[in-house]
């Protein structure tokens, strides 16, 4: 029983690493609302804090595991996961809210190293390819899974989308009952020698690729939710859209718009007929204009009238488009091999064009369909890039320092996942601009450089290799 349990344990707790942090993310529309003094970076802050405490613990605990037998740190790090992952639901204020999702990297840190460690000890061979195969599509599968459930819970509260982080307790049983301690490796290097921890330049410079991978990808689950419910203002008006209060009654009677609110709207750029329908919005003093699929908002904010544009969705479709990008991801690292088989070296710069694609689209994304294609996309393009860059560190770090190779590269990733936000905000604050649509553009064009530039280095770098024909 123990052995064939053996696979699945250790697959399971693959779902609890890569997407820890942005588990929740579907409920920080209301977490946003809850708190409605804190700055938006603190809020986003919330899903990438944990990354600045899995990136030192998750090299400790690789230290820690040469000491200390590897269940029991895997037991520590689970629980400390499922307290601090729960916790969250308890938290009074944002300062408290912050130190508990700190918490949680420390779990997430503890255990991460172990999971693809623990792989290498039980497996070998193809085996062990394998494991690592599947242990990637189990963390994109874990993504879908908390994603889901999280939007879900967030209907009832934001308290309650920390329940999904309830799914470690069943991995915790699952690890004091079917995990046995993985027997030590000995050195099998000459006597006397040292196994080297040397590590070649070529793995720093793929950890910082990694660094930058992470950054753009994490600007989805930061942004999303708090996207979806932005409302995009369009314009002031300086004049009142209606003659007088009950001109406006009476067009709210009729539903029709008046001829002053249409040149209001020409004016401004928008163009609008009499056949718009108008009603009273949900809001106090609010209305809403209507023509075909396009609704605009009119509210009444310090004594003048502001023209916005209707909400995407709620927050909590979040939750369903991010496990769409999980899904996609997933579907991308069952597809590498085809890919790289049929594109080679130019899959990874393809790959980079595909999210710049991504994000082209849903910078003027007016539509949810447009939304979830754009998010395949973006998906199938980080699903592509991140498994390369694995396969590259495994190919270019002596055997003796891969392990620490992958340390390096795993806590780029949580690196990366911390300063997106930070490194987004710089890039608004620059441009002078303050929108969601930027971030997304500017995104776009500069992953479209990137990609140009990885297909001239592909095919140069193809061109030099190829051998030279003797001429007769």
């Amino acid at each position: 029983m123990k052995e064939k349990m053996l696979k699945p344990t250790i697959l399971s707790v693959s779902l609890l690493t890569i997407m820890a942090s942005a588990a929740i993310s579907p409920a920080l529309g209301k977490i946003r609302a809850a708190f409605p003094e804190a700055d938006p970076t603190l809020i986003k802050m919330i899903l990438t804090l944990p990354a600045l405490l899995i990136i030192p613990f998750s090299l400790i605990s690789g230290k820690l595991v040469q000491k200390f037998k590897k269940k029991t740190m895997m037991i520590i790090g689970l629980i400390i996961y499922l307290v601090a992952g729960f916790g969250g639901a308890f938290a009074q204020t944002i300062m408290q809210l912050l130190i508990i999702r700190g918490i949680l990297g420390i779990g997430v840190g503890i255990i991460m190293p172990l999971s693809t460690t623990l792989i290498g000890d039980f497996f070998k061979g193809e085996d062990r390819k394998s494991m690592m195969g599947l242990a990637g599509s189990v963390q994109n599968l874990g993504g879908v899974i908390f994603q889901i459930g999280a939007g879900f819970l967030t209907l009832i509260s934001w308290r309650w989308a920390f329940g999904v982080y309830t799914v470690a307790l069943a991995i915790l049983i699952l690890i004091m009952l079917f995990l046995p301690e993985p027997p030590k490796e000995e050195f099998t290097g000459s006597p006397g020698a040292k196994p080297s921890n040397k590590l070649p330049l070529g793995v720093y410079v793929i950890a910082f690729l990694c660094v930058l991978n992470m950054v753009v990808f994490y600007v989805m689950p930061t942004n999303l939710a708090m996207y979806l419910e932005d409302e995009k203002q369009l314009f002031i008006s300086g004049t009142a859209l209606f003659e007088s209060k009950e001109d406006l009654e009476k067009h709210l009677e009729t539903g029709k718009v008046s001829p002053i609110t249409i040149a209001a709207f020409e004016k401004n750029g928008i163009k609008i007929t009499e056949n718009a329908a108008l009603k009273e919005g949900e809001e106090k003093l609010s209305w809403e204009i209507t023509e075909g699929r396009k609704k605009y908002i009119v509210k009444k904010e310090d004594g003048k009238l502001v023209i916005k544009t209707e909400k995407l969705a709620k927050a909590t479709m979040a939750g369903y488009i991010l496990s769409v990008l999980s899904l996609s991801a997933m579907f991308a690292g069952l597809l590498l091999v085809l890919v790289m088989k049929v594109f080679g070296k130019l899959s990874m710069a393809l790959a980079i064009l595909l999210m710049g694609a991504g994000y082209y689209l849903l910078s003027g994304a007016s539509t949810l369909w447009i939304i979830f294609v754009a998010v395949i996309v973006i998906g199938f393009g980080f699903g592509t890039i991140q498994p390369n860059i694995f396969l590259v560190v495994q190919k270019i770090a002596p055997p003796n320092a891969r392990a620490f190779a992958m340390a390096v590269v795993g806590s780029s990733i949580f690196l990366g996942q911390f300063i997106s936000p930070i490194i987004m905000k710089g890039v608004l604050t620059a441009f002078h601009k303050d929108s969601y649509q930027f971030q997304f553009l500017f995104l776009a064009i500069a992953l479209g450089i990137a990609g140009i530039f990885g297909i001239i280095y592909s095919i140069f770098t193809r061109k030099k290799e190829e051998p030279k024909q003797e001429i007769k």
